[in-house]
């Protein structure tokens, strides 16, 4: 079946995805994990290195060509062969020397002309994923600590009071002034407690939100739980239940309001979690434990030498930063001058920082002096102020006084940026206003300054502003006349920037994507309110919400991204002259959006009949071919086959006048669902194997729409009609080899999508240990990605294993059967198939007025249960004739055999039995000897029983129908 999505991104690793580790020495990687240990222990390391070596260990003992690597690692992206050495050097230093048992002298080698060679022993170990999901919950992935890049001065005793703390209280929230070093004490500390208590550790940073609605999505994400479900708060408890954990939580005291309930109900409802927060301020709810950071001490006594002065933790952060800033040696006489350097910044860390970075282009004699006449000028104008938060104040004007025009104007630019950046968006804010040269110089002198933040472990985004130091920035950006204009170059970077990402999903992995792209949203969302609101421009933010789908559809984000998509709308309705166009484009984005969110069949209608008039009007292919799916998948969610149906014929005719193979592929696939609900078996299955066929190598595009893997989609839909055409081992094969492709294929989307059609055809085959693993896997996808518009049919599917439990069948049969009112018409169209005994009046109502054909058989044959309960067995017979009829006409063996059952057993129950004989020898016959499954095996059954060597008891147990049979 199609997914109800339009372009959604590639997402998490499927649940069900083989686990494969590697074993070489003392280590351990795994391969869905993306993790390498040393006996036990985490080895960091880049993601580009990883994949380094997870290729060499794929072929230990062979040599990789360069370009091979090139090809496999850095797929799509022009680099240089160097990256290769560079990353493999860094690769060496993480393994170390090889231990004496390790059966090679280094790891990895290299030979010219040849490639790379891993030389160890390795050993492969596959778990099944299957497996691993009945045993627990899939492990979850949490964003991990950020790498420091430079040791923690004088903080000793405050982290180890910090884990101290956490060993008896559940939340710690560590209070201090901005600059003073909350996030890296924290960090240190969140460490020491990993390494004491064997917690799993998970950061959260909050500083880049711009609002509080945003707390419980980010808290969501960064743990690896759906941030997009209806109840998000029980999507992380049942990420995190039964695991001892740490969350971090950085930066809160901009969304204090919006946080304390979340992390008041996640403390409460998990006994094993624990807390850390960093905060200006202290939460102020029941049970908080508050530490109040100091900064760093400072030394009181006037002369000191300089072995006294290092004594200090804050002369020992000057001199360590000015020694990295490439300060010459420091000899006794600058003990003094240190230590009143030191206490002119109040031992504030960012501070000491700032200044200790003009160390290597000044003497520690002049910086003194210097930095002293200004501290005096800025106190004499800043009396009202604090006075830590007027220090830190006076040490970033003192920096921004040193800068050159070029990079002053670089620096406060650079405060749009919510996230991290790299340089191509540092330059893109200058351009045309700056030599390019000239910016890339400004950007490293502010580097090495520390205004602006570089870690050098990042390899796709280094470079960030502090929460301190971007307030600063802002500030200096609001005296100026620029901040129009470069929201909007902010915006146009955003757009470049989603257009490259959607570019990219068809040719990088979805791990390997989400690194890439992922920590952009809060800069998207950003630009995005931007254009809606402070500087409104329907067109910009038009494009926005439409390049930027794949994003929203991969952070679990589809309800905002909606919002997004509806407020565009607004907007782009209220410009003049009417742009029919744009228009259409967002409506066609917004149908995938609200199947996905569980909007209202009213307002899908609408917006599916204004995006395919104004498709028509418009006569844009593309634009057409997108608008026709949204209309007639929405068509066949609510049950409206036969005008599905029509739309899907339209759709063929459409695509069959270009010259577009993925159109066309599009259009087999609905063809194929729109005839399959529709009762035409055959037909269905001529179109899906069209769209197998014509597939061959065809790479996904724009015209897929779904997102989902088109070979996916087409047997998910075949898997489905080859069983109900009575080819049960095929459709067997076909589900499994399916869900195999869907985990190859790695995206949620794909994997939904796939056990849409896996899951039924496992229930109806009586595969309840398999239906069971691939139910749980469909439901943890959705719920981990949010993609309710999946969940529902997991939900459908988990009833279905009902009457076949061992435990209490008859009360849960009976719930979901007075439960049925509830549920909507393609529910209860499924549950009827698992259970005769889920039917209402309304349902059999539907199927007379010739709705719902696919499963008219089972409806009558229902109809025929029910009767044969009410003692109405002439009423009963007639059903199950029709039953019979329907099925025999849509060439819908297995309703066939499940009819034919019902009715042999009916007339053996009468005394009919030559007669129940003669129906089984036919449907037999026709079955042939090579039909398998459940249903075909319990007729051949009873005809044996029915057979002239049969005695009376046999008869009589006969006559004793069993009373679950479906």
């Amino acid at each position: 079946m199609q997914a109800p999505a339009e372009r959604p991104p590639p997402a998490s690793a499927s649940p069900g995805i083989e686990e494969v580790r590697w074993r070489f020495g003392a280590f351990t990687l795994s391969e869905a994990q993306r993790r390498l240990e040393r006996e036990g222990r985490p080895v960091r390391l880049g993601p580009r290195s990883f994949d380094l070596l997870l290729q060499l260990i794929r072929r230990a003992g062979e040599y990789v060509r360069k370009d091979e690597l090139l090809s496999a690692v850095w797929a799509g992206v022009v680099v240089e062969e160097a990256s290769v050495r560079v990353h493999m050097s860094t690769l060496r230093k993480a393994l170390g020397e090889p231990g004496e048992g390790d059966g090679c002298l280094e790891w990895i080698s290299n030979v010219p002309l040849k490639g790379y060679r891993f030389n160890g022993r390795v050993r492969r170990e596959a778990l099944d994923g299957g497996a691993a999901v009945q045993g627990r919950a899939v492990e979850p992935s949490f964003t991990p600590l950020p790498v420091r890049l430079t040791e923690l001065v004088g903080r000793d005793g405050d982290v180890a009071g910090i884990v101290q703390s956490l060993a008896s209280h559940r939340l710690v929230t560590l209070v201090g002034a901005g600059g003073i070093g909350k996030t890296s004490a924290a960090i240190r500390a969140a460490e020491r407690y990993e390494q004491a208590h064997g917690a799993r550790i998970a950061f959260i940073d909050l500083s880049t939100l711009i609002s509080g609605d945003h707390v419980v999505g980010t808290v969501a994400r960064s743990l690896g739980a759906a941030a997009d479900m209806p109840d998000t708060i029980q999507a992380i408890v049942q990420c995190l239940a039964e695991r001892d954990v740490l969350l971090l939580v950085d930066n809160c005291e901009h969304v204090i309001e919006s946080l304390v309930i979340p992390m008041t109900s996640l403390l409460a409802a998990l006994p094993r979690l624990r807390v850390l927060a960093t905060s200006r301020e202290a939460l102020r709810v029941t049970g908080e434990y508050v530490i109040r950071l100091a900064a760093l001490a400072v030394p009181g006594a006037e002369r000191l030498t300089l072995e006294e002065a290092l004594r200090w933790p804050s002369v020992q952060l000057l001199v360590e930063r000015g020694r990295a800033a490439g300060a010459g040696a420091f000899g006794e006489a600058h003990g003094c001058v240190l230590a009143r350097i030191a206490r002119q910044v109040d031992g504030i860390p960012l501070a000491i920082e700032l200044v200790a970075a003009r160390l290597g282009a000044q003497s520690v004699d002049d910086l003194a002096r210097r930095l002293d006449d200004h501290l005096r000028l800025y106190a004499f104008g800043s009396r009202a102020v604090f006075p830590r938060h007027r220090t830190l104040a006076a040490a970033l004007d003192w920096s921004i006084a040193l800068l050159s025009e070029g990079e002053l104007r670089l620096f406060r630019r650079l405060s749009v940026f919510r996230s991290r950046f790299d340089v191509d968006l540092a330059l893109g804010l200058v351009d045309g206003d700056m030599d390019p040269d000239e910016a890339f110089d400004a950007l490293i002198s502010l580097a090495n300054k520390s205004l602006v933040s570089f870690d050098s472990s990042d390899a796709i985004a280094p470079y960030r502003l502090l929460e301190t130091t971007r307030s600063y920035a802002a500030m200096l950006l609001s005296r100026t006349d620029e901040r129009p204009m470069l929201m909007k170059r902010h915006a146009a970077l955003m757009l470049e920037l989603m257009k490259a990402a959607t570019a990219e999903l068809t040719v990088r992995d979805e791990r390997a994507w989400s690194m890439r792209y992922a920590f952009h949203l809060d800069d998207v969302r950003f630009a995005l309110k931007a254009c809606l609101a402070e500087q409104p421009d329907a067109k910009m933010a038009a494009s926005l919400v439409s390049a930027s789908a794949a994003l929203w559809f991969h952070v679990s984000q589809v309800e905002e991204y909606r919002d997004g998509i509806a407020a565009a709308l607004e907007l782009v309705d209220r410009q003049l002259p009417e742009d029919v166009e744009t228009a259409t484009w967002l409506c066609t984005a917004l149908i995938s959006a609200l199947l996905h969110t569980g909007g209202s069949m009213s307002e899908l209608a609408a917006v599916s009949g204004r995006a395919l008039a104004g498709a028509r009007e418009l006569k844009v292919p593309m634009l057409e071919l997108q608008a026709r799916w949204g209309r007639c998948t929405h068509d066949m969610f609510r049950g409206e086959y036969a005008v599905a149906l029509q739309e899907a014929d339209a759709l063929l005719a459409v695509a069959q006048t270009w010259s577009d193979p993925s159109a066309l592929n599009l259009a087999h696939r609905v063809s194929a669902m729109a005839n399959h609900f529709c009762g035409r078996f055959e037909v269905s299955r001529q179109h899906s194997e069209a769209s197998i066929v014509m597939i061959g190598g065809t790479v996904h595009t724009r015209a897929s729409m779904v997102g989902v893997d088109p070979v996916v989609a087409a047997m998910a839909v075949l898997c489905r009609t080859l069983w109900i055409q009575g080819r049960t081992a095929e459709a067997l094969e076909a589900a499994r080899s399916l869900v195999a492709r869907a985990q190859a294929v790695g995206t949620s989307v794909t994997m939904c999508a796939g056990l849409y059609g896996a899951c039924p055809v496992a229930v109806w085959t009586g595969e309840s240990d398999l239906a069971r693993t691939w139910i749980h896997m469909m439901k943890d996808e959705a719920q981990r990605k949010g993609l309710v518009g999946w969940l529902r049919y997991a939900q459908w599917y988990e009833q279905g294993l009902l009457p076949d439990a061992d435990e209490d069948r008859g009360r849960q049969v009976r719930e979901v059967a007075a439960r049925l009112p509830a549920y909507d018409a393609p529910r209860k169209e499924m549950l009827v198939t698992f259970c005769p005994e889920w039917i209402d009046d309304d349902l059999f109502e539907r199927v007379s007025q010739g709705k719902a054909q696919w499963c008219a058989a089972e409806v009558r044959r229902a109809a025929g249960r029910r009767c044969e309960r009410d003692g109405m067995a002439r009423e009963a017979e007639a059903h199950y004739r029709g039953a019979l009829e329907t099925a025999s006409q849509q060439g819908a063996a297995s309703w066939a055999w499940r009819a034919a059952l019902d009715l042999a057993r009916l007339w053996v129950s009468t005394g009919l039995d030559a007669r129940a004989a003669q129906l089984l020898a036919e449907t037999c016959e026709q079955a042939g000897d090579g039909a398998q499954g459940r249903d075909i095996e319990r007729l051949r059954q009873l005809r044996r029983q029915l057979a002239p060597a049969a005695t009376g008891s046999r008869r009589a147990a006969v006559r004793g129908r069993p009373a679950r049979s479906r």
